[in-house]
């Protein structure tokens, strides 16, 4: 307690925004995040060409005559392989983050993608379904390691008042590149059915741009000063990235307590046996897969064929689709500026509330949408809602709350941990939902709303406030499981 209250009385240095930080940020956002977001993206406009070339060239190479059922699962194969590659990317990015730096983790991540966007360009001159499917599965074990690493990185190189701006730099790049896949896969661009594997790999074009200013890019001064014990180079990063080396005391002292008391990273059976991370592990897994099972993956896979559904045109329904994906892209832009001027409870009650009720709505308005006139124009309103209140907090909110709620030695694991639940949620809606949607009709989405219902109790209940507070002090309110006083 002595420490802590050392920490609180050192004054808080005015926050600068060097150089060195914007472009290690906007860099490795643009470089990593952005692609991997318009990985996720691409393949939804242009599905019905893919569809029928895998049709026909599995006809031409092997004869083989595919059932529109059989055609079905190929595709939610194709799909949601990139989801399965995103859980087994998830569960090594903790160990890579600690073995090669939050940095390296960057760049392996990087090189990943580059080898599976060769793959996409390749995949229909060759006439290779399977290159297509392995492709997926590589960019997705990048997007994995992406997911969980930078975060991390930017949470680490960001000062306390910057960790909520940065923390959502992410879930931003993922907006922004659903959002140019969904321009890119237009028919009149991409999107058509002799340049579908263009826009499967025009992402390339981003990394070539990021990566070449790589080597620029800070390195995370905690996993120097924490994890390497090369304090000398850790500082130097640190005053690089503050812009001075006036004011530092408070953080320099934090990575040297942490440093004297808990040098030793963990690893995931560690971190899963301790009594004290069940809370915090909870929170971040039920937010991770929580964000998933809320129907936002429903929207982003497959709300061509929903908006179809609804009775509106194909064309409409495209024109749609990129208009939800511009609210999703613009109300992410504004999510640094809510998470540095509002609390992190208040977003995420308000958020979860309004999700569960704009996702129950729209359930109701889809159901009997075809049957009066007007009714798909409140369907088209509901998601264009629900996309607001999701980029409020759920969207951003749980790929960095797990860096204010882990201290350092158990931090990689933790959002590792957190990281393969979101993936596997995300996989089980991408595979499963076409299934289930057939199957329950509009209750598939009443389900996801019960979802976002239980994730504002969670928070009610459960979810200290973290903004602007140093996570030694946040361990200690949710060290004790539910019998945590977090208020």
């Amino acid at each position: 307690m002595e420490f802590r209250k050392e920490l609180m009385a050192l004054e808080q240095p005015r926050t600068k925004w060097p150089r060195l930080l914007v472009w290690s940020t906007l860099g490795s956002i643009f470089g990593t995040a952005v692609p991997c977001g318009y990985c996720m993206g691409v393949i939804n406009s242009p599905a019905m060409h893919m569809r029928s070339w895998c049709e026909s060239t599995l006809l031409k190479k092997y004869e083989v005559h595919i059932t529109p059922a059989a055609l079905d699962t190929l595709w939610a194969l194709i799909v949601s392989i990139y989801l399965i590659g995103g859980v087994l990317g998830s569960a090594c990015a903790g160990w890579a983050a600690n073995r090669f730096g939050r940095r390296g983790c960057i760049l392996l991540s990087g090189s990943l993608l580059c080898l599976a966007g060769v793959g996409f360009l390749t995949c229909r001159i060759l006439e290779s379904v399977e290159l297509l499917l392995i492709s997926r599965l590589v960019v997705g074990f990048g997007a994995g390691l992406i997911s969980t690493c930078l975060p991390l990185y930017h949470s680490e190189i960001a000062a306390l008042t910057q960790r909520g701006t940065l923390g959502v730099g992410c879930s931003v790049g993922f907006s922004v590149g659903m959002v140019v896949a969904q321009i890119l896969t237009l028919d009149s661009l991409f999107g058509g059915e002799q340049n579908w594997h263009i826009a499967l790999g025009f992402y390339l074009v981003f990394m070539a741009i990021c990566y070449a200013a790589f080597p620029y890019y800070a390195e995370s001064p905690k996993w120097l000063y924490i994890v390497k014990q090369r304090r000398e180079e850790a500082i130097h990063t640190l005053i690089r990235l503050r812009g001075t080396n006036l004011g530092l005391e408070q953080e320099i002292l934090a990575m040297e307590q942490e440093s004297d008391t808990k040098c030793r990273t963990r690893g995931l059976v560690e971190v899963l046996r301790d009594p004290k991370m069940m809370l915090p592990l909870v929170l971040l897994c039920a937010y991770q897969g929580g964000q998933q099972l809320s129907g936002c993956s429903s929207i982003y896979y497959y709300s061509v064929s929903i908006f179809r559904g609804s009775g509106l045109s194909p064309r409409t329904a495209e024109l749609l689709n990129l208009a939800a994906g511009n609210i999703n892209l613009v109300t992410a832009l504004l999510c640094p500026l809510l998470m540095a001027k509002f609390n992190r409870r208040t977003l995420m009650l308000l958020s979860t509330c309004f999700c569960g009720l704009l996702m129950f709505a729209f359930g109701c308005l889809v159901e009997q949408s075809v049957l009066i006139p007007w009714l798909p124009f409140a369907t088209i309103a509901s998601v264009f809602l629900y996309l607001f209140s999701f980029q409020m907090a759920l969207g951003p909110m749980p790929s960095f709350i797990g860096t204010e709620l882990f201290e350092m030695p158990s931090r990689s694991a933790a959002l590792s941990i957190g990281a393969q639940v979101g993936w596997s949620c995300n996989f089980l809606v991408g595979f499963l939902f076409p299934t289930l949607h057939s199957l329950l009709g509009f209750w598939i989405f009443i389900f996801f709303s019960m979802f976002s219902f239980l994730l504002f109790l969670l928070t009610k209940f459960y979810l200290p406030e973290t903004r602007n507070r140093e996570v030694s002090l946040v361990a200690e309110l949710v060290s004790r499981g539910f019998h945590s006083k977090v208020f």
